[in-house]
Order: C-alpha cells, then sequence, then structure tokens
C-alpha cells in the first residue's frame, strides 16, 4: 500500500487528506432533495491542493477526475513537495492521482521526520501533521494545544516558547513512539508552541506498532481519526465524532478487532483485520456507521469448548427463589450420583437460551408436552410439567409452543465482596424481606448486573439508589446513588427492574466463567467475573483446587495452579463447555486462580521501606520483582506474581494481598488495597494500604511521597504508606514503601 498526504495550501498547512494507491476523484459529490449534485465531504477539494508529502511510492497526477489528462512528464516519489507550482503540477488543479512503476522525473525534499500533534490524551480530538521545524504552532492553529504526541519517524525536541526557546525539564529527545499523554514524558498539558527536528539520539522512545486511520464516508471520504492503541470508546467526551460513524478504513500496521459496542463488546464477524484498504466495510461483515470501539488484536492460541447452544436455570421453588442449578445444553440424569439434589425438585425455570424439552425420567424419557424458548417461567404447573417431578431436560432444534415474559433483567447478589459466597440469580422487582425469599434479605456484600436497569433499596419499596447499570460492583459500596452515597454493607433489602435510562455503571465485565466441582458440569458452582486471584480465600475457598469442569460463557481465560494468577497452564480457553479440565491440560482438582487473558507486565526495581521511630536500621533497601497481568487492554491490573520474601530486622517482609489495581493510558498505576506484612510484628504492616505513581501520605504525616507514572521507557515510581502495629501495642509507626524501577511488557 503506498500512501501520500495532500494538502490545501503550501507548506504542509490547511485541511489535509489521506490518499492511498490511487484516488479517482477527491471530493464525494452526492445529490439533495432536489437532484441537484452537492459535495458531501472533502469540498476544499478537488480545486485545493498546493502541497504534497508523499510517504511511499511512486505518483503520477491528473488535471480531472478519473486519471483522465495526466500531468506531462511528471512522476514524483517519496519526499516533500511544499508547493505544487514548483514540481510542474498546477496549484489547485490536481484532481486524481494513482500510483505508478515508473521513477521520478524530479525529487522533492528529504522525509526526515513525521509527527502528529493531538489535542487531548490518548490521540483524541483535532490533530496536526508536522513534517520539519515549526517555530510557531500558532501558524498552523495549534499553540499549546497538544495533549498526545505519535512521532512516525526522526527524532523531535519540543519547546514551550516559540522559536525553539523554552526546552523541558531534562530536555527530553522523542524518538519514534506513541505518547498518549504528555505530561507522562516530561511535558506539560497544552504548552508546547514549536518544535524541531533533532541529530541527536532519542532519550524517550517505543514504537508505533499498531495504526487504523477511520473515515467517515465509504472509500475514505469525510473526516478520519488516527487510532494507534486500544480505543474502548468512540463516543467519549473528549472525542464522540466517530461513534457509530466510520464508513471505511485503512489499516497501517498490525492487527485489529472491531466492535458494535463500547468497551469492545460485539465483535464483528471479520475476526482479526490485518494490513490493507477497506474502502467497503461490508467486505469484512462490519456494518456501516457501527463500529463502537476497537483495539488491536491480542494474539492468542486459543481452546474453544464445545458450542453452548442453549442455556437453562432451574429452581427448587416456585418464582425463582430457592437454590438453583445451572444446565448447559443438557442433562441426561438429575438423579446422577455426582449430582442428585434437583432429580424431581424442580418448581420454575429460567431459559436463558436455546429451545428445551423436558422429561419425567433419566436418559431423555417420557417428555413432557411443551418446548420453552428464552423465558421467564415462574411456576412449572402452569407449563404442564408437574411439580417436582423432572429428570431430565435438553436443548432441542424444535420451535418453542411457549413463551415466557422475556428476559429483561438480571442481577446476580453475592454475599461476600469480590464476587464471593453464596449467590442469588434474580430477573424481575423483587423483595428479599421476610415475606419473600429470606436467604438473601441484607447479606448482599457485591453485585453483578447482567440485564436491565435496577433501583435498589435499604427499605421495602423504597429505593434510595436509582438507575443502576449493567457491570461490576465488585463491593456494595461501589453503588452510588445521586447524593454519591454508598449504598451500605449487607443492607439490600429489595430491588425494581425500571424501564428508565441506567445512571451508574459498574466495571465493564470482559469474561464470564461458571467453575463446577464435578465433571460434566455437575456439582456445586462458582461464578467468576474477569477474574479470581485467589479460590483460596478465607471467605470462599471451597472451589480452591476443586475444579473439573468448566463453562465459559463470555471471553477468553487464563487458568493459573496458584493464587494471584502465578505458574499458568499452557491453554488459553474460548467461549464454550469444558466437561473436564484435563482433556485440554488443566490437571484436576489442581485450579487456584483465574483470569481474562491479557498481557503480562514486569516491575524490575527496588523496594525502599522507611521507618518513621528509627527504633529499626532504616531504610531497608532490596531488590524486587514483581508480575502483573493487564487483562486484554482493559486498563485493569492485577498481581500475576507477587515480590520474593524480604528479610529485615522486623522479620520478614512478604506479600498478603491485593484488590485488582488500574493501569491507566496515561501511565498512572493505583493498587487500591495492597497488604504486606513483617513475621516478627505478627501483624500486617496495615491492614490495606494503596501503591501508586501518585501522592502518599502517611497516618500519622511522617512522611509524604509522590510517584511517577511509568515513562515511556518504562520507567516508574511507585509509593506507598501506612502504619505498623505489633507485640501487644509495643510497636506504633508510619512507614514508607517506594519502589523504582522499569515496567515493561513481557514478550
Amino acid at each position: 500500500m503506498d500512501q501520500l498526504i495532500l494538502f490545501t495550501d503550501a507548506n504542509f498547512q490547511g485541511a489535509h487528506k489521506h490518499i492511498f494507491d490511487k484516488a479517482d476523484a477527491l471530493s464525494l459529490l452526492g445529490t439533495d432533495s432536489d437532484g441537484n449534485t452537492v459535495c458531501v465531504a472533502n469540498c476544499e477539494f478537488p480545486d485545493g491542493v498546493s502541497s504534497i508529502v508523499i510517504l511511499s511510492g511512486n505518483w503520477q497526477f491528473f488535471q480531472d477526475e478519473n486519471l483522465a489528462n495526466p500531468f506531462p512528464g511528471v512522476v514524483i516519489g517519496p519526499g516533500l513537495y511544499r508547493f505544487v507550482g514548483e514540481k510542474k503540477l498546477s496549484n489547485d488543479k490536481i484532481r486524481s492521482m494513482m500510483t505508478v512503476p515508473d521513477e521520478p522525473t524530479m525529487p522533492g525534499e528529504p522525509l526526515n521526520g513525521h509527527v502528529i500533534l493531538f489535542e487531548h490524551a490518548n490521540f483524541r480530538g483535532e490533530h496536526q501533521h508536522l513534517f520539519e521545524a515549526q517555530k510557531d504552532l500558532g501558524a498552523v492553529a495549534f499553540d499549546k494545544k497538544t495533549s498526545s504526541i505519535v512521532v512516525e519517524s526522526g527524532n523531535w525536541s519540543f519547546y514551550f516558547d516559540t522559536e525553539f526557546d523554552g526546552s523541558y525539564p531534562l530536555q527530553p529527545i522523542f524518538g519514534p513512539g506513541i505518547y498518549p499523554w504528555v505530561e507522562g514524558v516530561g511535558i506539560s498539558n497544552d504548552s508546547v508552541s514549536s518544535l524541531q527536528p533533532s541529530t541527536s539520539a532519542a532519550t524517550i522512545s517505543n514504537s508505533v506498532d499498531n495504526e487504523v486511520i477511520l473515515f467517515q464516508y465509504g472509500a475514505f471520504y469525510g473526516p478520519h481519526r488516527h487510532v494507534f492503541a486500544p480505543e474502548p470508546n468512540l463516543n467519549a467526551d473528549d472525542d464522540n465524532f466517530f461513534n457509530d460513524n466510520v464508513g471505511s478504513l485503512v489499516i497501517l500496521t498490525g492487527t485489529w478487532s472491531f466492535y458494535a459496542d463500547w468497551n469492545f463488546h460485539g465483535l464483528y464477524d471479520s475476526g482479526p483485520v490485518g494490513l490493507g484498504t477497506y474502502p467497503d466495510l461490508s467486505t469484512l461483515s462490519i456494518d456501516y456507521h457501527d463500529v463502537s470501539s476497537l483495539r488491536p488484536t491480542v494474539p492468542a492460541a486459543v481452546t474453544l469448548g464445545t458450542t453452548i447452544f442453549g442455556h437453562v436455570i432451574l429452581f427448587k421453588d416456585a418464582n425463582f427463589q430457592g437454590p438453583h442449578k445451572h444446565v448447559l445444553n443438557a442433562e441426561d440424569n438429575l438423579n446422577a450420583d455426582d449430582d442428585n439434589e434437583f432429580n424431581d425438585s424442580v418448581s420454575s425455570i429460567v431459559v436463558l437460551a436455546g429451545n428445551w424439552k423436558f422429561y419425567r425420567n433419566s436418559g431423555f424419557d417420557d417428555d413432557y408436552p411443551v418446548v420453552l424458548g428464552p423465558g421467564l417461567y415462574p411456576w412449572v404447573e402452569d407449563l404442564s410439567i408437574r411439580d417436582n417431578d423432572m429428570s431430565s431436560l435438553q436443548v432441542v432444534e424444535d420451535r418453542p409452543t411457549t413463551l415466557g415474559d422475556p428476559v429483561a433483567g438480571h442481577i446476580v447478589l453475592f454475599e461476600h465482596d469480590q464476587f464471593r459466597g453464596g449467590h442469588k440469580h434474580i430477573f424481575r422487582t423483587e423483595d428479599l424481606g421476610p415475606d419473600a425469599d429470606k436467604s438473601f434479605n441484607t447479606i448482599t456484600s457485591s453485585l453483578v448486573v447482567l440485564l436491565g436497569t435496577w433501583n435498589l433499596g435499604t427499605v421495602s419499596g423504597v429505593f434510595g439508589w436509582a438507575g443502576i447499570g449493567e457491570g461490576l460492583y465488585w463491593s456494595i459500596t461501589d453503588v452510588k446513588n445521586e447524593n454519591g452515597e454508598s449504598l451500605p454493607n449487607d443492607a439490600l433489602t429489595s430491588l425494581e427492574l425500571t424501564d428508565s435510562t441506567a445512571l451508574v455503571f459498574g466495571e465493564p465485565k470482559l469474561g464470564s466463567v461458571i467453575l463446577f466441582e464435578n465433571k460434566g458440569l455437575r456439582g456445586a458452582h462458582k461464578h467468576v467475573f474477569n477474574w479470581e486471584e485467589n479460590l483460596n480465600a478465607d471467605e470462599d475457598n471451597t472451589f480452591n483446587d476443586a475444579t473439573l469442569s468448566i463453562a465459559a460463557l463470555e471471553g477468553t481465560w487464563s487458568t493459573y495452579r496458584d493464587a494471584n494468577l502465578w505458574r499458568a497452564y499452557d491453554v488459553t480457553l474460548g467461549k464454550g463447555l469444558f466437561p473436564w479440565v484435563e482433556d485440554v491440560g488443566i490437571a484436576n482438582d489442581d485450579m487456584s486462580s483465574l483470569s481474562v487473558a491479557g498481557e503480562k507486565w514486569q516491575l524490575t526495581g527496588t523496594a525502599t521501606i522507611q521507618i518513621a521511630s528509627g527504633a529499626h536500621p532504616n531504610p531497608y533497601i532490596e531488590p524486587v520483582t514483581m508480575t502483573f497481568l493487564v487483562p486484554s487492554n482493559s486498563q485493569q491490573l492485577l498481581v500475576a506474581k507477587p515480590f520474593d520474601p524480604i528479610d529485615t530486622d522486623l522479620g520478614t517482609v512478604t506479600y498478603v494481598d491485593s484488590r485488582g489495581g488500574t493501569f491507566a493510558t496515561d501511565g498512572q498505576i493505583i493498587i487500591p488495597e495492597f497488604s504486606i506484612q513483617a513475621s516478627k510484628l505478627h501483624a500486617s504492616l496495615s491492614d490495606t494500604f494503596i501503591l501508586s505513581t501518585g501522592s502518599t501520605t502517611s497516618p500519622q504525616n511522617h512522611f509524604n511521597k509522590t510517584g511517577s507514572p511509568v515513562a515511556a521507557d518504562g520507567k516508574v515510581t511507585l509509593v506507598g504508606s501506612g502504619h505498623m502495629s505489633g507485640f501487644g501495642g509495643a510497636v506504633d509507626d508510619d512507614f514508607l514503601v517506594v519502589i523504582d524501577g522499569t515496567f515493561l511488557r513481557q514478550t
């Protein structure tokens, strides 16, 4: 693929347009309601080409559309052409062009550098291409507007004043790479006023591994947007033009996946899309004006399970109360030795997917005269199915004879934080109080909204927390009302399904699996969303080393032998059913953690521990190495392998636990609940403390320290502080932890 950029003004200024291989016409025409021909897009062209940058290929130009009437004797190759009139090309008269095999007939100025400035962080907002020194960005209407930068080629210096005056601290020189937030690499936001190429070696660089250009209309017409990294939301507040507005695209580097919904939901059937020009999205099975998110494809050899054709939940009591059992595709014997609790014990049913037949006997014998499609069925005897009489069931190809009320809402309540402990599925407005299902009244500590918008309350029939939308709420205190007040722990007593617009959303759901204690998806089960770092957690350890089968409902999953995502199995599970884990290389009764698949990052450096009172020799300075998992471009961060124990006068300092953190595109890291322990204290140095690249202040104000976000070269400083106690109160001291090192993606 060959590429050039046209500019309406000389010296590479004014509006610009990207061309790939050839262009029969430079503006998009259409007809108005009266049948008149009108310009739809790129109307500053065709009578507007005054300068050209050729990035690749040798090009011929034409005075008319559809490659007619060539400019005689003119072929130009890669380089800068600051005014077309100097190259035997008439100003504002170029109307079409194409690449040719001929050698150039005249040279351009060398193309030694290419940088793109963006108005907002993460390559959002307006952008400006530059190929040479610019002593005053006001000349191109980009003075003090830069929040992110991409260096396509060359090394560059930036200045906060015109005339290349006002160097930034350490005078950084930027080599090729993507820089999603200028303050993360030593440049103040909205401060750049001039820039120039540099002959010195780069002090900051990475690489431009992925780049796609989106266009509003087909055939690369209309406004365009460059994307270099995962873009979870084309409807972001600072750049929402391209949400549901992509008509064509060009992939310059990398392999990309495209999604109909934000946060990488609704993957198109195209699958990964590689290098190329795509003027018609239908060739990729991507709907026109429908894309809402995109990201570089995560490479993985994925093992798929048996296709899920149907999913039903059986309940022991009417109205979806009491114990429940998930059945996927089929269950030939509800009286099986390893799972017989639901034989002749079903009173209500929810069909989530597929059409189902039900049988009085095991082995699909003596069927009931109904086929149930997706829906809610609160009382089986309304369906000509006898109460407490079912012994087998299976998904079938038959059309449903009965449809229940639509499944318009689905929320799962959990007894403990992080979706641990007992759980309850709810599909419609419900009161958990004394006259209802007492099992979950005022004991909910976390919840997942899978479908619908809900109002929640701590008093029967009174809903003080309204508009709770889909997502994961790792702690019920993450649920906020319009006043910012958290829903109290162990206080939920009523839920109302509503048609209103959601006001609050939980953390996006990246994946969902159900673990089963026995083969064939039988026995007790446990839901995991996004990740579970420790199946041996104190409040929910029944599934540690106890999984024999798995249903992967959504996402791609990595599984691990040990807690904290350590010692992975050599298999990545895709969507589907895995009736026995050993069939896919996971040891029987051996798994202790799992997560959606992602990238491994390693933190290598030194940890400094300071004690405020001076009662101990300090500071302690020790080398540390930690491995983290960043699940598939989600900005989530998990500790996959903690640091090795550190020996000090306090005894052995060891990692205890942490709640999942975040790794933002601007390089900021936050791990909100980090805990370490010193053996001689017989207690944690702090119950939990925040380890982050931000600022920390110890409880008694002995320490104040600010970290630094991950820079382009991986340099990072994490800080945290807390209070230590032990020996019956004899130890009472502030401490500070500083980790300096590099945070780099592992290949």
